[in-house]
Protein backbone atom coordinates (compact mmCIF):
# COMPACT_ATOMS: atom_id res chain seq x y z
CA UNK A 1 0.00 0.00 0.00
CA UNK A 2 1.31 3.43 -0.88
CA UNK A 3 2.22 5.64 2.05
CA UNK A 4 1.77 8.93 0.26
CA UNK A 5 -0.02 10.40 -2.69
CA UNK A 6 0.47 13.46 -4.84
CA UNK A 7 -2.44 15.84 -4.42
CA UNK A 8 -1.21 19.39 -4.82
CA UNK A 9 0.45 21.29 -7.60
CA UNK A 10 0.70 25.05 -7.58
CA UNK A 11 2.11 27.53 -10.04
CA UNK A 12 3.49 30.96 -9.29
CA UNK A 13 4.70 33.46 -11.83
CA UNK A 14 6.43 36.78 -11.44
CA UNK A 15 6.52 37.83 -15.04
CA UNK A 16 3.33 36.65 -16.72
CA UNK A 17 -0.24 35.62 -16.06
CA UNK A 18 -0.54 32.78 -13.56
CA UNK A 19 -2.54 29.59 -13.53
CA UNK A 20 -3.24 27.05 -10.85
CA UNK A 21 -3.22 23.38 -11.70
CA UNK A 22 -4.16 20.46 -9.53
CA UNK A 23 -3.97 16.74 -10.05
CA UNK A 24 -7.34 15.00 -9.99
CA UNK A 25 -8.48 14.46 -6.41
CA UNK A 26 -11.48 12.66 -5.03
CA UNK A 27 -13.92 14.65 -2.95
CA UNK A 28 -12.87 14.37 0.67
CA UNK A 29 -13.70 16.35 3.79
CA UNK A 30 -11.15 17.69 6.22
CA UNK A 31 -10.80 15.76 9.45
CA UNK A 32 -13.26 17.10 12.05
CA UNK A 33 -11.58 19.90 13.98
CA UNK A 34 -9.18 20.87 11.22
CA UNK A 35 -9.37 24.35 9.71
CA UNK A 36 -8.27 24.61 6.08
CA UNK A 37 -9.11 28.20 5.05
CA UNK A 38 -9.69 31.65 6.44
CA UNK A 39 -9.50 35.32 5.44
CA UNK A 40 -6.50 35.66 3.13
CA UNK A 41 -5.21 32.10 3.50
CA UNK A 42 -5.96 28.62 2.30
CA UNK A 43 -4.39 25.18 2.68
CA UNK A 44 -3.99 22.58 -0.05
CA UNK A 45 -6.86 20.58 1.52
CA UNK A 46 -9.17 19.04 2.22
CA UNK A 47 -8.24 16.39 -0.36
CA UNK A 48 -4.59 17.33 0.02
CA UNK A 49 -2.03 18.17 2.68
CA UNK A 50 -3.73 19.58 5.77
CA UNK A 51 -1.00 19.47 8.43
CA UNK A 52 2.70 19.34 9.27
CA UNK A 53 3.92 16.56 11.52
CA UNK A 54 6.38 17.51 14.28
CA UNK A 55 10.06 17.05 13.53
CA UNK A 56 12.46 18.05 10.79
CA UNK A 57 11.93 18.45 7.08
CA UNK A 58 15.13 18.67 5.02
CA UNK A 59 15.59 20.80 1.91
CA UNK A 60 17.80 19.23 -0.75
CA UNK A 61 18.79 20.29 -4.27
CA UNK A 62 18.43 18.73 -7.68
CA UNK A 63 21.83 20.03 -8.88
CA UNK A 64 24.90 21.96 -7.76
CA UNK A 65 23.66 24.94 -9.77
CA UNK A 66 20.36 24.89 -7.86
CA UNK A 67 22.19 24.64 -4.55
CA UNK A 68 24.43 27.59 -5.38
CA UNK A 69 21.65 29.84 -6.62
CA UNK A 70 18.82 28.92 -4.28
CA UNK A 71 20.48 28.31 -0.90
CA UNK A 72 20.34 31.92 0.41
CA UNK A 73 16.71 32.34 -0.64
CA UNK A 74 15.59 29.02 0.78
CA UNK A 75 17.42 29.67 4.05
CA UNK A 76 15.38 32.87 4.35
CA UNK A 77 12.15 31.04 3.50
CA UNK A 78 12.91 28.22 5.93
CA UNK A 79 13.77 30.61 8.76
CA UNK A 80 10.64 32.71 8.22
CA UNK A 81 8.46 29.61 8.10
CA UNK A 82 10.00 27.95 11.13
CA UNK A 83 9.23 30.98 13.29
CA UNK A 84 5.53 30.32 12.70
CA UNK A 85 5.49 26.51 12.93
CA UNK A 86 6.57 25.55 16.46
CA UNK A 87 7.66 21.94 16.72
CA UNK A 88 8.43 21.77 13.01
CA UNK A 89 11.96 22.48 11.76
CA UNK A 90 13.20 23.15 8.24
CA UNK A 91 16.88 22.51 7.52
CA UNK A 92 18.58 23.62 4.29
CA UNK A 93 21.17 20.94 3.53
CA UNK A 94 23.97 20.78 0.95
CA UNK A 95 22.77 17.42 -0.35
CA UNK A 96 22.30 16.88 -4.06
CA UNK A 97 19.24 14.66 -4.58
CA UNK A 98 17.85 14.14 -8.05
CA UNK A 99 14.24 15.23 -8.19
CA UNK A 100 11.74 12.41 -8.58
CA UNK A 101 9.80 13.23 -11.74
CA UNK A 102 6.85 10.92 -11.11
CA UNK A 103 5.35 10.35 -7.68
CA UNK A 104 6.73 11.73 -4.43
CA UNK A 105 10.13 12.77 -3.19
CA UNK A 106 11.54 10.77 -0.27
CA UNK A 107 9.86 11.18 3.10
CA UNK A 108 10.28 14.50 4.94
CA UNK A 109 12.27 16.00 2.07
CA UNK A 110 11.67 19.12 0.01
CA UNK A 111 13.66 19.05 -3.25
CA UNK A 112 14.45 22.30 -5.08
CA UNK A 113 15.43 22.47 -8.74
CA UNK A 114 16.48 25.26 -11.07
CA UNK A 115 15.11 24.80 -14.60
CA UNK A 116 14.39 26.84 -17.69
CA UNK A 117 10.61 27.27 -17.84
CA UNK A 118 9.84 24.15 -15.76
CA UNK A 119 6.22 23.99 -16.95
CA UNK A 120 6.96 25.38 -20.40
CA UNK A 121 5.75 28.93 -19.81
CA UNK A 122 7.72 32.13 -19.54
CA UNK A 123 8.35 33.20 -15.95
CA UNK A 124 6.48 30.34 -14.29
CA UNK A 125 7.79 28.41 -11.28
CA UNK A 126 6.05 25.48 -9.61
CA UNK A 127 5.60 24.09 -6.12
CA UNK A 128 3.69 21.02 -4.97
CA UNK A 129 3.53 18.39 -2.26
CA UNK A 130 2.53 14.88 -1.32
CA UNK A 131 0.64 13.85 1.80
CA UNK A 132 0.55 10.73 3.93
CA UNK A 133 -2.48 8.62 3.21
CA UNK A 134 -2.90 7.81 6.90
CA UNK A 135 -3.36 11.35 8.21
CA UNK A 136 -2.93 13.88 5.34
CA UNK A 137 0.21 15.35 6.95
CA UNK A 138 2.98 16.57 4.66
CA UNK A 139 5.02 13.66 3.26
CA UNK A 140 7.35 15.53 0.89
CA UNK A 141 7.48 18.51 -1.43
CA UNK A 142 9.09 19.89 -4.56
CA UNK A 143 9.96 23.39 -5.80
CA UNK A 144 10.88 24.00 -9.43
CA UNK A 145 12.24 27.49 -10.09
CA UNK A 146 12.48 29.16 -13.47
CA UNK A 147 16.06 30.23 -14.28
CA UNK A 148 14.66 33.34 -15.96
CA UNK A 149 13.99 34.88 -12.55
CA UNK A 150 17.75 35.39 -12.18
CA UNK A 151 18.38 36.91 -15.60
CA UNK A 152 19.74 40.48 -15.34
CA UNK A 153 16.88 42.99 -15.07
CA UNK A 154 14.28 40.23 -15.47
CA UNK A 155 11.73 41.97 -13.29
CA UNK A 156 13.10 45.49 -13.27
CA UNK A 157 16.20 47.53 -13.92
CA UNK A 158 15.96 48.46 -10.25
CA UNK A 159 17.99 46.03 -8.15
CA UNK A 160 15.77 46.35 -5.07
CA UNK A 161 12.70 45.39 -7.10
CA UNK A 162 14.44 42.29 -8.42
CA UNK A 163 15.42 41.41 -4.86
CA UNK A 164 11.96 41.61 -3.33
CA UNK A 165 10.28 39.78 -6.19
CA UNK A 166 12.69 36.83 -6.05
CA UNK A 167 12.55 36.60 -2.25
CA UNK A 168 8.76 36.66 -2.27
CA UNK A 169 8.62 34.20 -5.15
CA UNK A 170 10.89 31.64 -3.51
CA UNK A 171 9.00 31.77 -0.21
CA UNK A 172 5.72 31.53 -2.13
CA UNK A 173 6.84 28.26 -3.75
CA UNK A 174 8.16 27.03 -0.41
CA UNK A 175 4.69 27.66 0.98
CA UNK A 176 3.14 25.47 -1.73
CA UNK A 177 5.70 22.73 -1.05
CA UNK A 178 4.58 22.49 2.58
CA UNK A 179 0.83 22.73 2.08
CA UNK A 180 -0.28 26.33 1.49
CA UNK A 181 -2.54 27.16 -1.43
CA UNK A 182 -3.57 30.35 -3.23
CA UNK A 183 -6.09 32.40 -1.21
CA UNK A 184 -7.59 34.09 -4.27
CA UNK A 185 -11.33 34.58 -3.96
CA UNK A 186 -14.18 36.08 -5.96
CA UNK A 187 -14.30 39.24 -3.88
CA UNK A 188 -16.35 41.30 -6.34
CA UNK A 189 -18.86 38.47 -6.87
CA UNK A 190 -18.61 38.54 -10.66
CA UNK A 191 -18.35 34.77 -10.82
CA UNK A 192 -14.63 34.74 -11.65
CA UNK A 193 -11.64 34.33 -9.33
CA UNK A 194 -9.00 36.55 -10.88
CA UNK A 195 -5.27 37.14 -10.53
CA UNK A 196 -4.45 39.30 -7.52
CA UNK A 197 -8.04 39.04 -6.27
CA UNK A 198 -7.16 38.50 -2.62
CA UNK A 199 -8.02 40.22 0.67
CA UNK A 200 -5.57 42.95 1.62
CA UNK A 201 -3.54 43.43 4.77
CA UNK A 202 -3.94 46.66 6.71
CA UNK A 203 -0.95 48.09 4.85
CA UNK A 204 -2.71 47.24 1.53
CA UNK A 205 -0.28 44.44 0.69
CA UNK A 206 -1.57 41.14 -0.62
CA UNK A 207 -0.93 37.85 1.18
CA UNK A 208 2.39 36.34 0.12
CA UNK A 209 0.51 33.29 -1.17
CA UNK A 210 -1.77 35.38 -3.40
CA UNK A 211 -1.61 34.36 -7.08
CA UNK A 212 0.32 35.29 -9.11
CA UNK A 213 2.42 36.88 -6.38
CA UNK A 214 1.95 38.96 -3.26
CA UNK A 215 3.86 39.87 -0.16
CA UNK A 216 5.84 42.87 0.96
CA UNK A 217 6.74 45.01 -2.06
CA UNK A 218 10.04 46.38 -0.78
CA UNK A 219 13.39 44.66 -0.32
CA UNK A 220 13.04 45.24 3.42
CA UNK A 221 10.85 42.46 4.71
CA UNK A 222 10.51 40.68 1.38
CA UNK A 223 10.32 36.92 1.73
CA UNK A 224 8.30 37.20 4.94
CA UNK A 225 4.73 36.02 5.27
CA UNK A 226 2.16 38.75 5.80
CA UNK A 227 -0.29 38.84 8.74
CA UNK A 228 -2.94 37.24 6.51
CA UNK A 229 -0.66 34.27 5.70
CA UNK A 230 0.25 33.54 9.32
CA UNK A 231 -2.99 31.76 10.36
CA UNK A 232 -2.50 29.30 7.50
CA UNK A 233 0.91 28.27 8.79
CA UNK A 234 -0.41 27.98 12.32
CA UNK A 235 -3.28 25.83 11.04
CA UNK A 236 -0.81 23.41 9.47
CA UNK A 237 0.66 22.88 12.95
CA UNK A 238 -2.52 22.75 15.01
CA UNK A 239 -4.37 20.58 12.48
CA UNK A 240 -1.99 17.71 13.22
CA UNK A 241 -3.69 17.04 16.55
CA UNK A 242 -6.93 16.26 14.67
CA UNK A 243 -5.35 13.80 12.23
Amino acid sequence: MKTAIVRAARVAVLAAVTVTTALTATAEAATPGQVIAGTGWKLSGPAMTTSLSPGTYTIEFDSTAARTRLTPYLKLAAANTQKLTPGVKFVVSTTIQRRVTTGCQKSRTLVASLEYRPIGKKGYSWGGNCYRLTDHSLFSGVMRFDTEWWYPHWFSTTASTNTYKIRNGVTHEFGHAIGLGHPNKDLNHDGVVRDYECPLNKDKSRPLMCSPNGGVVTSTGAGNYTPLDVPGLKALVTNYQYR
